[in-house]
């Protein structure tokens, strides 16, 4: 009988061999499919797109946008900022933003859905002697206040918009955003109120083999928190104002193209491309690349259907697409640009930020 091959050290077995490859494979796949159904998408409405190509385009609101996707940009890193010296963790507010530009333009480059945020995570432990588990774990609370603050803008912009609630899937998506707003609140407040740390749970999941001392230094964490609740109350207000500029840059986008009625008000912009935006966060290909336009689509042929009928279906559709692309362009351009000044001011990026290690 022929002896089973040890793997020695450096090497890999064969079924780890195969397993990696096939992680790497649906990487790529997630690529290939992110930029066929961005494809068909252009394809499907090629001649309405091909009009829009034609047009003039308003620079002043393309400018404003850009300006406003910019700060908004910016502020997301002081978010993360505040959260992570709401831990007193080693991380200046340059760093935050060098690591924030390194990762958002990652979002994009890596083929995978949390390339930017591995980016993010890597960096700031490696800054850290110790409490590198609450220092990555920044990196996930961000995200989370993130899509707190956009689930509350959307819920008060429903408010204002209350002529399409009779719209089924609208009215659902309402409910889901106050749901998700309400949930979240709740959540951050009884973190921030009560002593967790002192339950029974808590205590039992601190002792459990192997994953206890993580959930230990977590728990510490939570401590400092309520010893610092400033932090998280200011990471709000400041993903608050982040997310409106943020939806307030899609609004000028489409404004850019001069889509006149076939595009939704200011409004309705605020109330319903948070659902798109969380649609793009949650799909499976890198950068939510042909989710994100797809659901702007979808939005924009509800929205008509709920007018006078003016606009042809198929026309609002396709002014979704083209006002979801030349957002998708401005937020790359951020992106690249911020990274790129980065990548070039500093000649040791890579072995700052860990991109080796991520």
């Amino acid at each position: 009988m022929r002896p089973a091959t040890v793997a020695g050290p450096g090497q890999t077995g064969r079924g780890g061999g195969e397993l990696n490859l096939l992680k790497k494979a649906w990487g790529w796949l997630r690529w290939l499919i992110a930029l066929g159904v961005l494809a068909y998408l252009i394809y499907l409405y090629r001649e309405q797109y091909a009009d829009f190509i034609r047009r003039e385009i308003d620079f002043t609101f393309l400018g404003i946008g850009v300006v406003l996707a910019t700060t908004a940009t910016v502020l997301a890193f002081f978010r993360w900022f505040l959260l992570a010296r709401g831990q007193k963790l080693v991380l200046g507010f340059r760093e935050a933003v060098r690591l924030g530009f390194v990762s958002n333009l990652f979002n994009y480059l890596a083929p995978g859905t949390a390339g930017g945020d591995i980016v993010r995570a890597v960096g700031i432990a490696r800054r850290q002697k110790s409490r590198r588990t609450v220092a990555a774990a920044t990196v996930l609370l961000d995200r989370l206040i993130g899509m707190l603050a956009l689930l509350i803008v959307g819920s008060a912009a429903a408010l204002l918009n209350q002529d399409l609630w009779h719209h089924r899937e609208i009215m659902i998506a309402v409910l889901v955003f106050w749901g998700g707003a309400l949930t979240g609140l709740i959540c951050v407040a009884v973190s921030l109120r009560f002593r967790l740390l002192n339950w029974t749970f808590f205590q039992r999941l601190t002792r459990i083999r192997y994953v206890g001392p993580f959930f230990a230094e977590l728990a510490g964490s939570l401590a400092l928190y309520q010893t610092r609740r400033s932090a998280l109350t200011e990471a709000l207000l400041i993903g608050l104002a982040g997310q409106f500029f943020m939806l307030s840059a899609f609004y000028c986008c489409a404004m850019a193209l001069l889509p006149g009625p076939a595009a939704p008000d200011y409004w309705a912009h605020l109330m319903l491309i948070p659902a798109a935006e969380i649609i793009g966060t949650f799909a499976p290909v890198p950068g939510g690349v042909g989710a994100l336009e797809g659901a702007v689509i979808y939005i924009y042929h509800l929205v008509s259907t709920t007018a006078d009928g003016s606009v042809p279906g198929t026309v609002a559709q396709a002014t979704g697409l083209a006002a979801a692309l030349t957002y998708r362009i401005v937020r790359v351009t951020v992106a690249a640009v911020g990274a790129l000044y980065y990548m070039v001011s500093d000649r040791n990026w890579k072995e700052r930020l860990g991109l080796e290690e991520a």
